[in-house]
């Protein structure tokens, strides 16, 4: 996980970023990145009046709202990373690492061929990262 901030962000000097640091700042989720574990933590940071925290709809909202210069936003590194033409700046995230965790949900008993084939590639590229 990682922070994406505005081109003219001032954090921008620091290498690494802590959940406190954010407290100030509106922060933009994506819904389908809930990872219980930041969100625990982000809930033990924050204080008890200050709900910064905002959920959009798509990752794509999230940052359009940061590269407006109007919030920073917590995501996947590599999501954020394909956003650095919007002009996003991205600096880690201290505390972690916060692992993102992906289902793959099956309609029916039997996959077709290429349900398949996505799914073992999957689980080849998630024991390798382990």
């Amino acid at each position: 996980m990682a922070v994406a901030m505005p081109p003219r962000f001032f954090f921008l000097d620091q290498e690494k970023l802590t959940i406190a640091d954010l407290q100030a700042y509106p922060v933009y989720r994506w819904q389908a990145e809930a990872c219980p574990l930041l969100d625990e933590r982000q809930a033990s940071l924050m204080p008890v009046d200050q709900n910064n925290i905002q959920w959009v709809t798509s990752f794509e909202m999230a940052a359009l709202w940061v590269a407006g210069g109007y919030s920073v936003g917590l995501s996947a590194q590599p999501r954020i990373a394909r956003a650095h033409g919007l002009g996003i700046r991205m600096r880690p995230l201290v505390g972690g690492p916060y692992p993102v965790v992906t289902y793959l949900q099956r309609a029916y008993a039997r996959a077709d061929p290429v349900a398949e084939r996505y799914e073992r590639r999957a689980l080849q590229i998630g024991s390798r990262s382990g």
